[in-house]
């Protein structure tokens, strides 16, 4: 498998490019970006890939899981390595075991086949071998070249063993305990005495809440009687000399003879200042009249900078205005201010450096920028406080609250003067006002206009005004006050240019806006033109469209002309028909009033262009006014008409005409008859002719003197279904002029009737179904739906007739849906429109239940009857086969459940739930003999595959009686019971518990470890309920026997068989049920070393033999103790002195303990003091001399190691060793003089049997004739 990040299995060398984004993201790439070359014989990844994928886990982490599972297996393997060495023995199960888990890991790792780590089966080979050779060489302690190194490394880590008194302490706190070889004496050779003033060269400032300065003065083994300090005035360069008073020397002495008890050589003074100028030290004496000053720098100490904001004559600005600020700024130049600048809540922070005045020179502004080159009659008045002032001037391009305010000021030396609170101020203080300015920016307004320009003027009536449409905005949110100030530009329409621009004639217009929707009312006709807005002092933008034209548009006006329109057939006159021409603005609206036969209504026509014609035809004969009284158009409200020529009279007899009133086509059931209403209009009586169409026949019809305006027209019975067409073809009134008439109705009637009838359920009308269930009848229904059927159950016997149920169905393949049994019958049926009939055939449905499931106990000999669906089943023992059967009767297959209580001898019954299924009619139910007692058997309940939980089913009982089986067991089961082999008494007894009915009949069985084929003994009757076993001593051998309980017979019958065959004897179970006696020899201890004399800190090493783990008695100075190893050698280090002596031994296999005495003699390492084994500083003139104390402890003779070093003048500073010399002394205390300065430590002692170093890893014993010698490597 290739990773994303590799070729051909391996990762990609060298970083990612990271200006080609990977392919499987979804990156737009650049388009300047190069497309990737495609890889040449790029190797194709051939096999399977890695067994984790490397989308779970990586290539890299995978390898760094499996080099961290082999240093954790390494690590192992040299701590198991370590116990071998400590223990000075070999084990043969560590080096099998480590050729397992070398063997699992170096065969395993190939087969994740993690790239890089695919090893070769030759490599693997060759690895486990080497592997296996260093196992061989760590588990059998073969000694190595590095050995030594290795198991030093170890030790850093884990440097713990046990100690005699039997816990872990750690061995370098024995071997490198500090604590034997303590004190030190250190000399220091005195130096000359010194004053020095302000040696760090620190700047002070003086002012504000600052009034006086303090200059440390630093005295160094001196004790001053006259000290100068000279002043050099800032402004005029004079010189001033200040001595220190009496008191403040007195002061010094004081501090000097009380620092000089504690070794404490330098006095700090701080010397009070206040006036600002250039000091330093003029003249220092001690109390031998002796110069003891030293040269230093001047100490500056300068007026404390300052800053205030410039007052500015108005806060208000405008977006773009500049901030017009200044800063004034007080100080040693050059000076740095730091202020900030606060804009709506935001705050940034802005500093301006190296103020200075023009033409300024400090020394302060060279390239060494030093005062140390200055001498006493330099100039320093380029020190003093100068005013700078700076120019704040910004554009201010956002709108809201500004402020600036100081923050700190900076002068030349360093002094920081700080305006700001600390950020854990809890209640921060408000910054004077000389130090803040605060400014109100206001956003510029823009306007344009709204839906008017030089193309699109405002149309306005004449006389009247309208709100020039003007546009008011402000960037960001609109604040409360939106009053402006707007200027525009206006020339009357006859002024204008040709082209549309002002004239000559301009005049200049002004509106006050209250807020942002008021607007100024115009109504001269001419340009306006928009020049500026002002929102308070803030100038805004006029964007375009800037100019409106306003017109007066002609008044609306009308002219009418009418002609008469004649009857074809008798030449009367029908109607007017009237032009109108119109003057104005589309649209118009023209109103009107006519009045016929002494009715007056209203009427309005709406126009849309300046012509229109109008038929004005009256329905009913008589005289005729329309009188035309308003007329309006888009800008003019409707003006009223005046004169004659705005009336129009005719008189009118209109033709004779009928319509139908129905609209819409119409629908009719076969063998229905339909009726059409007809109005008519004319004089009566009226003669009407119309036809009915059918599949292309027209069959005429007409009716004579119709007295009335309405009438119904009825087509008799439509005995064939399809589609009619009723067509009116003429009407004639009495002055019989015959009309020709067009209006028609079509007639859709139905083909045939809707039927119903019964479907078919697997090609009957007969169904069975579970009891209770819901049947769905199948329905056959023709027409359209929704339909009614009717139905009822033939064989309901609830009332004298059975009774009709309505069904309301959508669907013509629909169900009809019903619960109980029996034959259900359609009676009747309608669609939505018609009455149907009923397929007599079809009309009926059958249906019934299928029949619920039975459950009855099939009786044999050992199952009987007991009442009425009660059984008994014969007693059996306990664990016994038995079982009981039950025939089913019903539709398989079925599931039947069923309850079983469990009545114990004694105790609480219990209740479980079984349940089975069955295929067949018959079922096989095993019985529960796995307890004592009395079982019932209940089956409460019965389904098959139609009936899920019979509730009418009527439970059945079972009952049966388990009898206990016998039990033995030993009373301490599992115990080993040993012997020692020299122990010639009985053997202990072993006892049993037995439960059951008496007499009882037991078989054991006996087996060796050494034998496979166990001895059987058998009991005789036993009346009790407990039993001990005798075992002979002869019957004994050394090693293992395990007694097993094999079988056991009660008086009841019942017999209970151990089932632990050979293979299962080790299992917990079979272990649990027997006993062991294990014959043993008695256990060794000897020493690996014959000397008697040891040292704290060394090992003492006992070989022990017999059965580990082993259990070893011994008393230290008097107290015994116990201790425990589990291998076959005993090494305990020795952490105290005192007499070890080993009493008695045992192992764990046995109870023997065999005494033994080996004694040993643990000697204390000496130990050294010098000066009482402190830290003593003694301080000396040069060509002085100290006394050095050494003191030992420990057996004599002593000899020891002491080295003199240098003093570190740093804290952390390594001391170096300037010379060692080695000394020897009978006594336990020796005097040695020294007169070099430096510090005297010991560093290795040794007595007649030990020895210490403070570096153990220098130094060895060798054995010699007087005892055990230091040799130094």
């Amino acid at each position: 498998m290739v990773g994303k990040d590799s070729i051909g299995g391996f990762p990609m060398a060298g970083p990612r490019r990271t200006g080609t984004p990977p392919a499987n993201r979804n990156r737009t790439a650049t388009p300047n970006a190069l497309p990737v070359a495609p890889q040449r014989n790029a190797p194709v990844p051939t096999g399977p890939g890695p067994v984790i994928p490397l989308h779970v886990i990586d290539a890299p982490t995978q390898r760094l899981y499996a080099v961290a599972v082999y240093a954790a297996l390494f690590a192992w393997k040299v701590y198991d390595w370590t116990q071998v060495v400590e223990g000075n023995t070999e084990s043969f199960w560590l080096f099998l075991k480590w050729i397992a888990l070398d063997l699992t890991f170096l065969f395993g790792l190939p087969e994740l086949r993690i790239p890089w780590l695919e090893l070769s089966q030759s490599f693997v080979v060759f690895a486990f071998v080497g592997h296996a050779l260093v196992d061989w060489m760590f588990m059998f302690n073969i000694g190595l070249p590095w050995q030594t190194w290795l198991f030093g490394f170890v030790k850093i880590f884990y440097d713990r063993e046990l100690a005699i008194t039997e816990h872990q302490v750690k061995v370098s706190s024995i071997l490198y305990n500090h604590s034997l070889l303590m004190g030190r004496q250190i000399i220091n050779i005195l130096p000359e005495g010194s004053v020095v003033l302000n040696p760090e060269n620190t700047p002070y400032c003086i002012g504000a809440d600052k009034k006086l300065a303090s200059i440390p003065l630093f005295f160094n083994a001196t004790t001053p009687i006259d000290v100068e300090i000279i002043r050099t005035d800032l402004e005029t360069n004079e010189h001033e000399v200040i001595k220190l008073t009496r008191s403040q020397l007195k002061e010094i002495k004081n501090e000097v003879k009380r620092n000089a008890d504690d070794e404490i050589f330098t006095v700090k003074y701080n010397f009070p200042v206040k006036k600002p100028g250039a000091y330093r030290l003029g003249k220092a004496l001690d109390e031998y009249k002796l110069e003891v000053h030293r040269r230093t720098p001047l100490t500056f100490v300068v007026p404390c900078p300052r800053a205030s904001v410039g007052v500015v004559p108005s806060q208000n600005r405008c977006v773009g205005d500049l901030s017009d600020l200044s800063l004034s700024v007080d100080g040693t130049p050059p000076l740095k201010v730091v202020y900030s600048r606060t804009v709506n809540g935001k705050d940034h922070s802005f500093n301006v450096q190296s103020l200075q005045p023009e033409g300024f020179s400090s020394p302060l502004l060279g390239a060494s920028r030093s005062l140390a080159k200055l001498v006493e009659d330099d100039d320093v008045s380029w020190a003093r406080a100068q005013r700078v002032p700076v120019s704040l001037n910004e554009s201010m391009n956002a709108g809201g609250a500004w402020q600036y305010s100081v923050d700190e000021v900076h002068d030349a030396f360093g002094n920081v003067v700080s305006y700001t609170g600390h950020a854990d101020d809890l209640d921060p203080k408000t910054k004077p006002k000389h130090l803040v300015q605060n400014l109100y920016v206001k956003e510029r307004p823009r306007v344009r206009l709204e839906g008017c320009d030089v193309r699109n003027p405002l149309k306005v009536a004449r006389g009247g005004s309208k709100d020039l449409p003007i546009r008011y905005e402000l960037p960001g949110p609109v604040p409360e006050d939106t009053t402006h100030h707007i200027i525009w530009q206006f020339s009357p329409i006859d002024t204008l240019t040709k082209s549309g621009d002002h004239g000559d004639i301009v005049s200049i217009g002004s509106y006050d806006a209250k807020n942002a929707r008021d607007r100024p009312r115009i109504s001269t006709p001419g340009l306006y033109t928009v020049k500026s807005v002002f929102a308070g002092d803030c100038e805004g933008e006029v964007q375009e469209p800037s100019s409106c034209l306003l017109l007066n548009p002609l008044e609306p006006k009308l002219t009418l002309r009418s002609e008469e329109i004649p009857d074809t057939c008798a030449g009367n006159s029908i109607g007017l028909r009237v032009d109108m021409d119109l003057i104005g603005t589309p649209p118009f609206n023209v109103r009107y009033e006519v009045i016929s036969n002494g009715q007056r209504s209203a009427e309005r026509i709406k126009v849309n262009g300046l012509r229109f014609q109008q038929e004005l035809i009256p329905r009913i004969a008589g005289h005729h006014k329309y009188v035309f009284t308003h007329i309006g158009d888009a800008i003019y409200e409707p003006q009223k008409l005046s004169g004659s020529e705005y009336t129009l009279e005719q008189d009118v007899k209109p033709a004779a005409s009928a319509s139908i009133v129905q609209t819409g086509n119409m629908a009719a059931c076969l063998n229905d008859d339909v009726s059409v209403d007809v109005s008519l209009q004319g004089d009566a009586p009226f003669t009407l002719e119309w036809e009915v169409i059918h599949d292309g026949k027209r069959k005429q019809h007409k009716v004579k003197d119709i007295q009335s305006n309405k009438y119904q027209i009825k087509t008799g019975s439509l005995g064939k279904g399809g589609e009619y067409t009723l067509a009116l073809t003429s009407v004639m009134d009495k002055r019989a002029c015959r009309n020709f008439l067009q209006d028609e109705v079509k007639i859709s009637v139905r083909r045939q009737n809707p039927r119903a009838a019964f479907g078919l359920i697997d090609a009957k009308r007969r169904t069975m179904a579970v009891e209770g269930s819901t049947i769905k009848l199948p329905l056959r229904l023709t027409g359209e739906g929704p339909w009614k059927v009717f139905y009822s159950n033939v064989n309901d016997t609830s009332r004298n007739a059975p009774r009709v149920l309505e069904k309301t169905i959508r669907h013509d393949n629909d169900f009809l849906d019903v619960r109980t049994k029996g034959i259900f019958q359609i009676t009747d049926v309608w669609d939505r429109q018609c009455h149907g009939v009923v397929d007599p055939k079809a009309s009926s449905f059958e249906v019934n239940w299928f029949a619920r499931p039975e459950l009855a106990v099939v009786q044999s000999a050992h199952v009987k009857p007991d009442g009425t669906n009660n059984f008994v089943v014969s007693d059996v023992c306990e664990g016994d086969v038995s079982g009981f059967e039950v025939a089913l009767k019903g539709t398989p297959p079925f599931h039947v459940e069923y309850q079983i209580r469990h009545q114990p001898a004694s105790g609480p019954a219990s209740i479980s739930r079984k349940d089975f299924d069955a295929a067949l009619g018959k079922g096989s139910v095993s019985a529960d003999t796995s307890r004592a007692g009395q079982y019932t058997y209940t089956f409460n309940t019965l389904s098959d595959n139609l009936y899920n939980n019979d509730r009418t089913f009527k439970s059945v009982t079972v009952k049966q009686k388990v009898n206990q089986k016998p039990t033995a067991s030993f009373v301490k089961p599992g115990q080993t019971f040993k012997y020692c082999k020299t122990d010639q008494g009985e053997s202990e007894s072993i006892p049993i518990a037995l439960n059951g009915v008496p007499p009882f009949n037991l078989e054991f069985e006996i087996r060796h470890q050494s034998s496979p084929i166990p001895e059987v003994y058998r009991t005789p009757a036993i009346n009790s309920n407990s039993y001990e076993i005798q075992i002979p001593r002869h019957q004994l051998r050394l090693g293992t026997q395990t007694i097993r309980i094999r079988s056991v017979r009660d008086g009841s019958g019942c017999h209970s068989i151990s089932d632990y065959t050979s293979s299962h004897r080790d299992a917990p179970e079979a272990k649990a049920n027997s006993v062991q006696i294990q014959l043993f020899e008695a256990p060794t201890i000897y020493p690996l070393e014959t000397r008697t004399d040891y040292c704290v800190g060394e090992r003492l090493g006992y070989s022990l033999a017999g059965a580990a783990p082993f259990e070893v008695w011994y008393t230290f100075n008097g107290e015994e103790s116990r201790a425990r190893s589990s291998t076959t050698t005993f090494r305990r280090i020795a952490e105290h002195p005192g007499e070890f002596t080993i009493t008695s031994v045992s192992d764990r296999a046995s109870e023997c303990r065999a005494p033994v005495s080996f004694s040993k003699t643990i000697h204390p390492l000496p130990a050294a003091r010098i000066s009482k084994g402190k830290e003593v500083y003694t301080d000396i003139h040069e060509g002085g001399e100290v006394e050095i104390l050494f003191e030992f402890y420990g057996t004599p003779p002593f000899e020891f190691t002491y080295t003199r070093s240098t003093n570190p003048k740093k804290k952390n500073e390594r001391p170096t060793v300037l010379e060692t010399k080695h000394d020897i002394s009978d006594e336990y205390s020796k005097v040695i003089k020294a007169s070099q300065e430096g510090t005297y430590e010991v560093v290795a002692i040794k007595d007649r049997f030990c020895a210490f170093s403070t570096q153990m890893l220098g130094v060895e014993y060798v054995e010699g004739k007087d005892g055990r010698l230091l040799k130094y490597q």
